[in-house]
């Protein structure tokens, strides 16, 4: 089943994301199908699994047989992984297959092989209806520069409790916003399942500005989580939905929209409607200066075609990757929407602006386009090997 609905994304230049929170690496050597190493599989029970990725070889002259060859080998290899982790094999939890495009075998030895499994951590378990749940222990603020929390909210989700024990993680989109000097903005954010931890510590830097009277830049906030569990057939550009806001800027009405949004849909397939939730913010919020979108590069953009109508306002907007820290990895759509509303991008470590940005993606481009050239000397290549073991010239 898995060979049936996976699509396969081809790459030149692959992480295999082990440095990216939420990931476990299960690697097979090349041309073989054992996984090497299992030996921290029993965290997987600790954890809920929302992905799997297979990343394997492919060479650009590539033809029929050794097609059917590599997806003999990806099949034996699933079915190796399914022996010793089957839990890797239900029915909610996304593929997609990843080919290195190499030149030679060599190049490729020197590549990672095998499964990249993506997680989040298990919600507590809810208390029964009758008792009275258990509120935990707030811990003090570690910076006594920092006052607590000022909102009430008062529930045990995991985004609360974060937010009121006041810990900033390090290298996180908290340092992000910290960087910045934005005024104005309105945060979308992709409210699915695999980003969960990426808006959280926004949430957290906003209450803290405000609560140090240091007026945050934030005012709105927007979650979309791609529909609502809509089946996946279903879903309309433009009309995907699944998109909660907030009429302030309140930590307590976001916390809330969070719960609703969770609620109401984790994602389904892959790709999201980012494109539908920045409009929908354009339109609400006419005021803001500009819009900060906080990206999963994993997934692809669903509406790039509403792009233009996204561009009539000329709100830019500036756009957090989460999940890559690899310029040269970032999806071209994040780069394309960034461009086109004179926007910025940013990781966690990396601020790029407009003018890097439009330089960054002219060289994308042009490599884009030598690649193409080069895989049609092969192809051209290829078919005159083919021609001569026919007796053709």
């Amino acid at each position: 089943m898995v060979m049936k609905k996976t699509t396969t994304r081809e790459t030149r230049n692959y992480d295999p994301a082990s440095s990216v929170e939420g990931t476990l690496l299960f690697p097979t050597s090349f041309g073989k199908t054992k996984v090497t190493n299992t030996s921290h599989s029993k965290l997987l029970d600790e954890v809920q699994i929302y992905r799997v990725e297979l990343v394997y070889s492919k060479y650009p002259e590539t033809n029929n047989f050794q097609e059917v060859k590599q997806q003999n080998l990806n099949k034996t290899r699933l079915e190796e992984l399914e022996k010793t982790l089957p839990q890797l094999f239900e029915s909610n939890i996304e593929w997609e297959f990843v080919a290195h495009v190499v030149n030679t075998a060599m190049e490729a030895k020197q590549l990672y092989h095998g499964f990249v499994v993506y997680y989040k951590m298990k919600e507590e378990k809810k208390n029964d209806k009758n008792e009275l749940p258990e509120v935990p222990e707030i811990p003090e603020v570690p910076n006594p520069q920092i006052p607590a929390p000022n909102f009430s909210y008062n529930n045990q989700s995991e985004e609360a409790i974060f937010i009121k024990q006041g810990k900033p993680k390090s290298n996180s989109t908290y340092q992000v916003f910290d960087r910045q000097d934005w005024k104005n903005v309105v945060v979308v954010c992709d409210w699915t399942a695999s980003m969960y931890h990426f808006a959280t510590p926004i949430l957290l830097w906003h209450n803290q500005k405000n609560a140090q009277s240091d007026t945050s830049s934030i005012q709105n906030f927007v979650f979309f989580n791609d529909g609502n569990n809509t089946p996946n057939k279903e879903k309309k550009i433009g009309s995907t939905g699944g998109i909660y806001a907030t009429k302030t800027g309140s930590v307590d009405e976001a916390l809330q929209k969070m719960e609703e949004s969770k609620a109401a849909g984790t994602g389904g397939d892959f790709p999201e409607n980012d494109i539908e939730a920045l409009i929908y913010a354009q339109n609400n919020y006419p005021k803001a200066k500009s819009l900060v979108l906080i990206a999963d590069n994993m997934a692809s953009v669903r509406d790039i075609k509403l792009l233009e109508e996204l561009t009539k306002s000329q709100i830019p907007v500036h756009i957090l990757i989460a999940r890559t820290e690899e310029i040269d990895l970032i999806r071209a759509e994040y780069w394309e929407i960034a461009i086109q509303t004179k926007g910025t991008i940013h990781t966690l470590k990396q601020d790029i602006s407009l003018e890097e940005a439009i330089e960054h993606k002219k060289r994308l481009d042009e490599l884009a386009s030598m690649n193409k050239r080069e895989l049609k000397k092969l192809e051209r290549k290829e078919r005159r090997k083919i021609n001569r073991k026919k007796g053709q010239f």
